[in-house]
């Protein structure tokens, strides 16, 4: 089980360069789809703010810490990370390793000019390395650009190593929207890596670098861009670790002691005392025990007083690896403080809460996705509820091909819709666009969240953005059909 450090709610994969690259080795030996994000005090920050870059960060494969102040504030939460593992020194050493392994290499983002150079430092400094494509698309958003014609170049190549250089969160939510696309074992946003490869960025001395002092080197080199960026972080990010170590805050001499029953064919996990390092191996242990099992896991915290961030990174975790056995994580009778802690850490928004374990045991809560359709001869209404994300992108494009070709007004009211991510963004773009090029319209009516998405995105066009105010589109019209995400 992975090993990582809960900062701000994003789970910090406690490991040096060396094991970094051994775990990366082995993403492409699987052959699977991996995410790995290389997260910097900024990444933290946005992800508090926004939902799909939180979700991605919870979901990635592996997040490695890209900035000493990530490393102090692990420091300082009492789990101290092995070190900082900065992209800019990640990908040098990783094209080491595809030169000796055979690795194949892709290269995507940057400027044109830069992207170039970088390639050919890579190559000259790695000789054998197979960079089988270095593309720089011009600038658009990740819904508009020509994703297409991208993905297609990416599967011509067939890399092992995709690196996207396209800024975060930009570079993060591309990677995760594609995700079923991307037929890559690696996947990483490495931001400015090949600016630095090129020369294009000058990387601060080496001391400077162990005093943790680069983002200040940085900042000489650029202040006009970075400037106002570094001040909200330094802010944001100070006073976010200061409530997560109040929250956490805690007798560490206090007894600690764990304990495991089966009940109605669940592994209920009860803890007394300080939830925190000493307890980690034993609650692994039982939960790996009890994720090989057909059973739900409880988590029973009533008996807890305190919690650290090294169980933490682990409890956001456990949701993901009981996702892939088809189990589920709950937690049950957590006190105020201890509920304050785990929302501070963002596990609420990965784990269910019950009042008892009867609760718990009983409960069966999923996010999903509702959909109702309403046609006429020349309009149709097509409404969803719920998450549109990801997860449910293939009932969302389903609903949207339902929608007959003469119906050419179309109204999309997404009023209802608390969560939406960049892959159901490009599905609605894309359906709005065709409209469009049919001679037809379609119209949006977004909640508070599709709304800061779409305009997050600068997608006032091609849709038509209704005001959310707009009265209820099924006064007096028929019933539509509702269908429902598994």
């Amino acid at each position: 089980m992975r090993k990582t450090v809960a900062i701000l709610g994003i789970p910090i994969d406690d490991l040096d360069t060396g094991q970094v690259l051994v775990r990366l080795g082995e993403f492409i030996e699987s052959r699977r789809f991996h995410q790995i994000a290389t997260a910097n005090t900024d990444f933290l920050v946005r992800s508090v703010r926004d939902s799909e870059l939180r979700t991605i960060l919870l979901t990635a494969d592996m997040v490695v810490p890209d900035g000493m102040p990530i490393v102090a504030a692990s420091r300082w939460l009492g789990a101290s990370l092995r070190e900082r593992v900065a992209g800019s020194d990640l990908v040098p050493k990783l094209a080491e390793t595809a030169a000796k392994e055979g690795y194949r290499i892709f290269m995507l983002g940057g400027r044109e000019e830069v992207a170039q150079s970088a390639k050919q430092r890579l190559e000259e400094q790695n000789p054998g390395l197979q960079v089988v494509g270095c593309v720089s698309p011009p600038v658009a958003s990740v819904i508009e650009m020509d994703n297409e014609g991208i993905l297609d170049k990416i599967e011509e190549s067939k890399p092992d190593i995709l690196l996207v250089a396209f800024g975060n969160p930009k570079q993060e939510k591309w990677i995760h929207m594609h995700r079923d696309r991307l037929n890559v074992p690696v996947c990483i946003g490495v931001g400015a890596t090949f600016d630095f490869i090129a020369g294009a960025f000058v990387r601060a001395p080496v001391w400077v670098q162990r005093f943790g002092m680069e983002w200040f080197h940085r900042l000489c080199q650029d202040p006009r861009r970075l400037s106002k960026r570094y001040a909200q972080d330094i802010w944001h990010f100070g006073r976010l670790i200061a409530v997560q170590l109040w929250l956490m805050r805690g007798r560490k001499s206090e007894e600690s002691r764990l304990s495991e029953v089966q009940l109605d064919g669940n592994t209920v996990i009860s803890v007394t005392g300080r939830l925190d390092s000493r307890l980690l191996a034993e609650l692994q242990f039982v939960a790996d025990r009890a994720l090989s099992l057909p059973s739900h896991i409880i988590l029973d915290l009533q008996a807890v007083t305190g919690i650290d961030s090294v169980v933490m990174g682990t409890l956001l975790n456990l949701p993901k690896r009981a996702a892939f056995a088809g189990r589920e994580i709950r937690i049950v009778g957590q006190s105020r403080g201890i509920r304050r802690a785990l929302r501070s850490a963002g596990i609420d928004d990965v784990i269910c809460s019950y009042n008892n374990v009867a609760g718990a045991l009983a409960g069966n809560v999923s996010e999903h996705l509702d959909s109702m359709l309403d046609v006429t001869d020349s309009s149709a209404v097509l409404t969803f509820r719920g998450h549109a994300t990801i997860g449910h992108i293939e009932l969302l494009q389903s609903e949207l091909k339902r929608i007959p070709e003469h119906a050419l007004s179309v109204l999309l009211d997404l009023r209802a819709v608390d969560r939406i991510d960049s892959s159901a963004l490009l599905a609605l773009y894309r359906f709005a666009k065709d409209r469009g090029d049919l001679g037809g319209e379609a119209s949006l009516i977004p909640s508070p969240a599709v709304f800061a998405a779409v305009t997050g995105e600068n997608l006032s066009r091609p849709f038509k953005i209704v005001d959310v105010r707009a009265d209820t589109v099924f006064d007096g019209a028929p019933t539509p059909e509702v269908r429902t995400s598994p």
